[in-house]
């Protein structure tokens, strides 16, 4: 997202935005972006909150999509 966008999601201005995330924004061209889960993250180390870990899914034991086949 946008540094407008972003500065929405995260609830401050975008002066502010830019100011505390700017060094983590990827640039792209003469854009730069952010991505929520990037913006998350980097809260969540912020504030000390856990987030679960993304688990490795085994071609046998992923039981998630069952229901649609």
């Amino acid at each position: 997202m946008t540094a407008d966008i972003a500065a929405v999601y995260m609830s401050v201005s975008k002066s502010t935005f830019l100011t505390r995330f700017g060094a983590i924004g990827v640039k792209e061209g003469a854009n730069m972006f952010w991505a929520r889960a990037q913006l998350d993250r980097h809260i969540a180390k912020q504030f000390s909150i856990k987030q679960p870990r993304a688990q490795a899914r085994s071609e046998d034991g992923d039981s998630s999509w069952d229901d649609l086949r």
